[in-house]
């Protein structure tokens, strides 16, 4: 069965959330110096495709290491809803795919912002998930939320509280890749890295087609 690589790459210096930490991936060691090749990176938690876990924004709310990893792997739901800079996603785009927001449900949405990856206003014009519309899908008790935008909402603060609350623990995974490559049903598969009480982690998310 084919694999189709969701992550953007990971390159030295690419831009980041403005309040984040830069991307730093320099050589450490060579052949000539070590006799093997390695790197130091340095980078935030939420650096290109990653999840956030609750305690992002949740100080009681679990870590990495305490989400099932059940909820990093399984079937999946893409919903194309395309859209413009800066537009607002509401509930009204999520109600005509009601039959698949179900309890437990994967859900990734496309917007076709994926492809401004890099360009300077991939973190600052990318279309927004409202308040009501983040509300609505915590009510259907779906599990995770993937998106091709570097986060939710310009209302960052409100809508990741809403999202990764105690009540709905919903798993946010952000600015995914080549949504346009894969169908509208898929197994998403996008492992953190085990970072002990933290607060999220870049990916290798995948989809099995």
């Amino acid at each position: 069965m084919p694999l189709v690589d969701l992550s953007h790459p990971l390159v030295h210096g690419q831009p980041t959330f403005p309040s984040d930490p830069k991307l730093s991936i320099v050589p450490h060691g060579t052949t000539a110096t070590l006799r093997y090749n390695i790197s130091q990176v340095v980078m935030s938690t939420h650096q290109g495709t990653h999840l956030d876990a609750m305690y992002h924004f949740v100080d009681d709310g679990r870590t990495l290491d305490q989400m099932p990893l059940e909820w990093f792997y399984g079937p999946a739901a893409v919903l194309r809803i395309p859209k413009a800079p800066r537009e607002e996603i509401t509930a009204a785009d999520f109600r005509p795919h009601e039959a698949l927001l179900v309890p437990g449900a994967k859900i990734i949405y496309e917007t076709g912002w994926h492809r401004r990856f890099g360009r300077e206003d991939f973190f600052t014009d990318f279309p927004s998930l409202t308040q009501e519309a983040a509300r609505y899908l915590v009510s259907r008790g779906i599990r995770m939320l993937g998106m091709d935008t570097p986060t939710p909402s310009r209302d960052w603060f409100e809508v990741h509280h809403i999202l990764l609350a105690r009540e709905a623990e919903i798993v946010v995974v952000e600015s995914l890749a080549n949504l346009d490559a894969i169908p509208d049903r898929i197994t998403f598969i996008g492992f953190p890295l085990n970072f002990q009480g933290r607060d999220g982690s870049p990916i290798r998310a995948v989809a099995l087609v």
